[in-house]
Formats: C-alpha cells, sequence, structure tokens
C-alpha cells in the first residue's frame, strides 16, 4: 500500500477523515534509518568513561567488605562453636583456630589440624588475619598458626576460657576486629 502525503489543505481533509495516520505526517531525521554508527561508538565510549571512573571507588569498597565479611563469618564460627557446647553437642568442648590464610571451627579439647571433623574457612588473596591477641595463655604466632591461637568454649554457659582480639586486614589496609569478652560476648568492630 503505497502512502501519499500531501501538503497543505488536501493533508488536513484526509487526516480528518482517517486516511491517513498522525505518524505518518512526522518529518522526523531519524524517521526510518535508525542509529548511525557514529552515535552507537559514542554511547559505547560514554559508557566506557563511567565505567573507568567508577572502577578505583568500587574496588576499594569490595576490598574493604572483603575484611568485613571474613570478620563476620568469624564471628559466626565462635558463635556456632559456643552454642554447640551450651547445646551440649556431642558432649564435648569446641573452639576456633586462627590462622593467617584461614580459620577452623574444631572439636575436642585442642585443635588437630588433621581432624575430619573440622570445618575450615579459608580467605581469599585479599585479606588475612594479621594479629591474635587472646589471653591467657602466650602469644600466637601468625601465619602458621602457632602458640596462642584458639578461642575454647568448655562450658554450658558459653564462656570462653580464652578472651581478646582477632584482627583482619584487607590488602588496601582497611581492618577488622573480632573482639570477645569474658562473659562471651562477641562483636565486630
Amino acid at each position: 500500500m503505497t502512502m501519499r502525503v500531501e501538503s497543505g489543505k488536501g493533508k488536513v481533509e484526509r487526516l480528518r477523515s482517517g486516511a491517513l495516520s498522525p505518524l505518518s505526517t512526522l518529518n522526523s531525521p531519524l524517521n526510518g534509518r535508525g542509529f548511525t554508527i557514529i552515535e552507537l561508538l559514542t554511547v559505547i565510549a560514554m559508557v566506557g568513561v563511567v565505567v573507568a571512573m567508577a572502577v578505583p571507588f568500587l574496588s576499594s569498597d569490595l576490598t574493604r567488605n572483603d575484611a568485613r565479611n571474613f570478620s563476620s563469618d568469624a564471628t559466626d564460627a565462635l558463635r556456632e562453636a559456643q552454642a554447640s557446647v551450651m547445646s551440649g553437642r556431642n558432649g564435648a568442648r569446641f573452639g576456633v583456630h586462627f590462622e593467617a590464610t584461614k580459620f577452623v571451627v574444631f572439636q575436642g579439647a585442642t585443635y588437630a589440624s588433621n581432624d575430619a571433623n573440622n570445618v575450615v574457612h579459608s580467605f581469599s588473596a585479599l585479606v588475612s588475619v594479621t594479629a591474635v591477641t587472646l589471653a591467657p595463655g602466650g602469644s600466637c604466632t601468625l601465619p602458621a598458626g602457632t602458640g596462642n591461637c584458639d578461642i575454647h568454649f568448655s562450658n554450658h554457659k558459653g564462656t570462653p576460657t580464652e578472651t581478646g582480639a582477632v584482627v583482619f586486614s584487607g590488602v588496601g589496609g582497611e581492618t577488622a576486629t573480632v573482639t570477645i569478652n569474658d562473659a562471651g560476648m562477641i562483636d565486630v568492630q
């Protein structure tokens, strides 16, 4: 079907009678053409510039979130060990062992790296444990996690036998600290 666009009085009469649609009278430069390659490349370039400007801000936020996320995971692991003792699970003691690249929820009076019941939580390369300060006991030597690197829970009240702090650090210098006090309160700062 071929439509003819008329100018002047004939066009107005055809519009009133319904012979022409109002859309067929548009005189747009894009009518029937689509986008040119230059317009498309311009939009892609603008999106690229915005993304390139946002990446440094987003990557530092993600690094900060890694330290916070792993410290929250450690807090959950401490609470899991605490709840296991309070509920009398397996009639055993439970604890959490810390190393530079992981922490482990363990069952028993002491941490044994080869125990099949251990639940290991490994870190990404963007975060690590940089300090474990617990009392009583000696110091914790990182990265291996030797010495006083364990928090134990041994009674139905859920109080820990060690108190102190574990510091998580991200590659961007951000830190998050998990603390546990003698009443068994666990907090992330």
